[in-house]
């Protein structure tokens, strides 16, 4: 039993991804360590002016808008996603934008409805929180943010 116990463990370590393979897996020494894309929601407006940028009246709005900027050194396609959870913590809804291919900084709006919504219809009254991902990752790739909608 330990003879077949051991012969397993010699074959696994001698896998695609073990120290030394010739392949380029992820531990491959090989393998490029880029910086992954990061982002932050950087301001949260209505389609009603700007006096309290993060509280909002549901019954004197349409929409808000969401302005998330992203960084990353290499120039990749991505989809932004941008979950909002209601005030009990519930996912509401994902905002899901096409991210152009470029390099640096780039600014990326997404519109939440508002008005004639479940928002409205269902009270979902509150503080919420948006949260910024790209792609399918389920990690963010920066802090959420905390927003106010009153009746």
């Amino acid at each position: 039993m330990l003879l077949m116990l051991a012969a397993l463990l010699a074959f696994q370590s001698t896998g695609s991804n073990a120290p030394g393979a010739k392949t380029s897996g992820a531990n491959a020494p090989s393998a490029t360590h880029e910086r992954p894309a990061s982002c932050a929601v950087v301001e949260i407006r209505s389609d009603r002016g700007r006096r309290d940028r993060y509280r909002f009246s549901a019954t004197q709005i349409l929409a808000l808008d969401f302005e998330t900027r992203l960084s990353e050194r290499r120039a990749h396609e991505h989809t932004l996603r941008l979950r909002l959870y209601t005030p009990s913590g519930f996912l509401y809804q994902v905002l899901a934008v096409p991210v152009a291919a470029n390099r640096g900084h780039r600014r990326v709006e997404a519109r939440l409805p508002v008005a004639g919504t479940s928002i409205m219809a269902s009270g979902f009254y509150g503080r919420w929180t948006v949260v910024p991902q790209l792609d399918d990752s389920s990690e963010p790739c920066g802090p959420r943010r905390h927003f106010v909608i009153r009746p």
